[in-house]
């Protein structure tokens, strides 16, 4: 199962529910609760006679996201809509008082459906039982929901905030021109760790990976419970150059060396390691999202001492570890029944003021062009020890970071016949 960043977590618990895939896959029957890509195909018919491809882009080979005839944009100059306006996200993932602001602004009131997995939230937009305006893709699934019909391009008329996101995403290689989608928070994984628990300098070096397996921290130190992410740690670890088009043999090494950490490290697999595990001093070092580095130092128990937290991406060592960094979008839904009004709350989300706000509670990061490292430790947005967890735009060009992208069902497969040999210790 990948988990997203914000999969599962209840702001209320600290905890990961049990998906339905999750307990489908642990009974064996792999990947049957996903959203199959001929399933989206369905869903938006072939009524208007044109072919129907998924086109998948990366940074080495961008993609431009073809318009149909039959799914145009709206027209501009339109009135908005009386609402309410419709959103779709990811639970805990939008700051209430940004919604209540939007509803200020926008003069029309919002309601705001959650999901805890995107697998959920497709399967409910195919099957038409659920209706909204604003949904909340991750940036590799923008190919399948183009293909799919089920995001309707954008009119940039509507979006002049726009110009205020990172020209990396601006014009994504997932989806040149920004046709169907705007950036909403990037994020990295990378390397998290309590200085009164972990050397620094067992962390900083040119392989930063190597620390988990490093027995001086045993019993203390925790791998993200997501197939892709850890495997593609693994994989890093042994100098693979591109996880997505790893072989059997380098899959079956990378889950050979997981399986070793049972013993070597009595090694846990969570969700919520670093925005709760860290801060109660569970553990004293844990793979990271950079978001929940961000976080984590509002969970600290009452006296403790959030500073002695540390981050760390391995792609900006003097080395040449490589770590992952993606992304996240907003789109407008085909039929939406709201489309100008969504088109407004977009353009809402991307002003720097309201982006900084609703950073300021979610923990994940808008690529706004006037938000550099300085200016969000500067004005205590983000403090000053953890400034290595604000990504910066050269992020997104440096050849070290790493960008999953879909893969096929056949090789989803294989990662996930290997991830299950780690969960079961071999």
């Amino acid at each position: 199962m990948a988990f997203h960043p914000r999969e599962n977590w209840d702001r209320t618990t600290g905890r990961r529910a049990l998906t339905r895939r999750e307990f489908l896959w642990r009974a064996g029957a792999l990947g049957l609760s996903l959203p199959t890509l001929s399933a989206l195909l369905a869903a938006c018919g072939d009524e208007g006679g044109e072919s129907v491809e998924v086109v998948i882009g990366s940074p080495s080979n961008p993609a431009t996201q073809p318009i149909r005839s039959d799914n145009p944009a709206i027209a501009s100059g339109l009135a908005p809509e009386a609402g309410p306006l419709k959103i779709y996200n990811w639970a805990d993932y939008l700051n209430p008082d940004t919604i209540l602001a939007a509803e200020a602004a926008l003069g029309v009131d919002i309601e705001l459906t959650t999901y805890f997995n995107e697998e959920e939230a497709l399967q409910k937009l195919i099957s038409g039982e659920v209706s909204f305006d604003v949904f909340f893709p991750v940036s590799n699934s923008i190919g399948k929901v183009v293909a799919g019909q089920l995001i309707q391009p954008l009119n940039h008329d509507y979006l002049p905030n726009l110009a205020n996101v990172w020209d990396q995403l601006a014009d994504p290689y997932y989806d040149k021109g920004s046709q169907y989608s705007v950036p909403y928070v990037v994020y990295q994984t990378g390397i998290a760790w309590r200085t009164d628990m972990v050397d620094s300098a067992d962390v900083e070096t040119d392989n930063p990976h190597d620390v988990f397996w490093n027995p001086k921290y045993k019993g203390m130190t925790g791998l993200y419970d997501d197939f892709r992410e850890t495997l593609t740690m693994a994989l890093f670890r042994q100098g693979s150059p591109d996880p997505t088009g790893a072989s059997q043999a380098e899959i079956d090494a990378a889950a050979d060396s997981l399986v070793e950490l049972v013993d070597l490290m009595n090694i846990r697999y969570t969700i919520d390691g670093v925005y709760s595990g860290l801060p109660e001093a569970k553990f004293g070092l844990h793979a990271a999202w950079s978001g929940d580095v961000v976080a984590a130092p509002f969970y600290f128990p009452e006296g403790g001492d959030p500073s002695v937290l540390r981050y760390l991406w391995p792609a900006r060592t003097p080395g040449t570890a490589r770590a992952n960094i993606s992304s996240d979008t907003m789109a407008v839904l085909k039929g939406s029944e709201h489309p100008v009004l969504a088109h407004q709350f977009l353009d809402f989300m991307m002003n720097e003021d309201n982006a900084l706000e609703n950073f300021g509670w979610v923990g994940y990061q808008p690529p706004q062009k006037g938000l550099d490292v300085d200016r969000l430790v500067a004005d205590e947005w983000v403090p000053e020890y953890l400034a290595s967890a604000v990504v910066q735009p050269e992020d997104f060009d440096d050849p070290r970071g790493y960008v999953q992208i879909q893969m096929d069902s056949e090789r989803e497969k294989m990662w996930l016949d290997a991830w299950a040999r780690v969960q079961a210790g071999g």
